[in-house]
């Protein structure tokens, strides 16, 4: 690959290999040593990071689609391995995790992904915003071996889909072909899932079993509750990561970054854009978001749809790198789901 003409702010390694017809690259993205990637056509979006010896491409010969989300990473000696792939943004893969399959890979936006996991693709895997898939996890979508010829009567390929805000614990935890597990649902360590767990339910053991008696993984919280809980949050963030740069305000912060100065706020309603104004970059989380077009220096955050308006400032990346670990985790209005282009779905629909 011919790197002329590629923004300067894109950092590749040593040894690099790229073979693709179509590339397209966001700022800051960065290659580490050894990364070897056969593409057809490779999207790497803003902030996304390939670390060393990662391997891309198809099961055999060049992938058809790749698309990397922003700020999303996929961690040293990792393998992603299918025809197309679509990763949202914030996603984290770590280290000798292997994405393998003959079908389509889908990964939303804010998704953990612990070590050597296996995600599996034969049929398609399909994960939801926000979820998270503990380290050692097994996700397939297939489960065959026996010689068809002299009868063997085990087989399937259907299908895996885990909706949004579940947690896959990890530690061994295997989910079987044709499997959904439902939004905000919880799968504990080590548990071996055959059939579907119901949203907002917790399922553990071998084989997996309804334990939702004893653990409902979520409570309903009111949007009154969830304002005054991020106000808690960015108080935690500006004293944890700018302990001597910033100053109270109503409702806010003023903060002196090392970046660049930006404002804080939490307020119950944005109803216009006289409440937004604001000579540096302004950080607004609301209830609701009913402002269409706010100016372009402010992020606005809705806490009921859980949306922002990207922006794509410093101040906004570092804010929603600190929230998502686990205190809150939103997507992009713009872009709230990851799907396939069009001219790809006929590998397969999640």
């Amino acid at each position: 690959m011919d790197l002329a003409g590629i923004n300067p702010s894109v950092r590749v390694g040593r040894n690099v290999h790229i073979s693709a017809e179509h590339v397209q690259l966001g700022d800051d993205v960065r290659i580490g040593d050894d990364v070897r990637i056969e593409c057809r056509r490779l999207v790497l979006r803003h902030g996304a990071r390939l670390e060393a010896r990662c391997v891309v491409g198809g099961m055999r010969g060049p992938a058809d689609f790749i698309d990397i989300g922003e700020q999303s990473l996929i961690a040293h000696d990792c393998k992603l391995l299918c025809p197309a792939a679509v990763l949202g943004d914030y996603v984290a893969i770590h280290n000798h995790t292997l994405m393998n399959g003959r079908g389509p890979l889908l990964i939303g936006h804010n998704c953990w992904i612990g070590q050597h996991c296996i995600l599996n693709s034969e049929a398609s895997l399909s994960i939801g915003n926000s979820v998270c898939v503990g380290t050692n996890t097994n996700l397939y979508s297939h489960g065959y071996f026996g010689d068809l010829l002299e009868g063997c009567q085990v087989f399937k390929v259907v299908p895996v889909t885990i909706e949004d805000d579940a947690w896959i614990m990890g530690s061994y935890t295997s989910v079987a072909p044709g499997v959904r597990v439902g939004e905000k649902a919880l799968v504990l360590a080590g548990s071996c899932v055959t059939k579907d767990v119901p949203p907002n339910h917790c399922f553990g053991g071998t084989p997996a079993r309804d334990m939702t008696d004893r653990l409902v993984p979520y409570r309903h919280v009111t949007p009154d509750e969830k304002l005054a809980r991020i106000g808690e949050f960015l108080a935690e963030y500006v004293q944890t990561v700018f302990p001597a740069a910033f100053e109270t305000e109503p409702n806010g912060y003023v903060v002196r970054a090392p970046f660049g100065p930006f404002r804080l706020r939490w307020q119950p309603d944005v109803d216009s854009p006289a409440c937004l104004a604001s000579d540096i970059p302004l950080l607004v989380f609301t209830r609701r978001n009913e402002t269409a077009a706010p100016p372009d220096l402010v992020t606005v955050f809705d806490l009921t749809r859980r949306q922002y308006t990207r922006r794509r400032t410093p101040a906004e990346i570092s804010t929603i790198s600190f929230l998502k670990s686990y205190r809150a985790r939103f997507v992009p209005a713009d872009r709230p789901r990851v799907e396939l282009p069009p001219e790809f779905r006929k590998l397969g629909k999640p």
